[in-house]
């Protein structure tokens, strides 16, 4: 366990060279944001390229903390830990399927030779993607 607060967990399981984030309940700003720099510094430390975000428990992530994830963390993860990074971000279904009818199916997946990323409400399809990424990878 990288870190355990009230309102989440990070943890990495070493033989699969991944770590797992999982909201319980609605985000301290301020809590969450150290912890996610706490475990980018253990992504770094270790290796880690894959990442699961799964914020399926609380809904959705407040506007804030969407624009700090990709202003601030998912640029100093490009910095950190170089190119091939996997984030699977996990979703309640409802929220899944509103983004999904707003922005399509290639709406929910972004590629650039850092940091891919893909969107699911299940996370066992989050699972096996990061699985077969990594074949893809290896």
């Amino acid at each position: 366990m990288i870190c355990a607060r009230k309102s989440f967990s990070v943890s990495s399981e070493a033989h699969e060279n991944r770590l797992y984030l999982e909201c319980f309940a609605e985000l301290q700003s301020e809590e969450f944001r150290k912890s996610l720099l706490e475990a980018l510094q253990f992504a770094k430390e270790n290796h880690i390229k894959q990442w699961v975000l799964d914020f399926k428990k609380i809904g959705k992530l407040s506007e804030e903390e969407e624009t700090w994830l990709h202003a601030e963390l998912f640029p100093k993860m490009m910095m950190m830990l170089g190119s091939d990074n996997f984030v699977a971000i996990v979703l309640s279904e409802q929220c899944y399927k509103h983004l999904l009818s707003e922005a399509g199916f290639y709406g929910l997946q972004s590629y650039n030779s850092f940091i891919i990323m893909n969107t699911f409400y299940e996370v066992e399809n989050a699972i096996s993607w990061l699985d077969s990424s990594s074949l893809r990878c290896a």
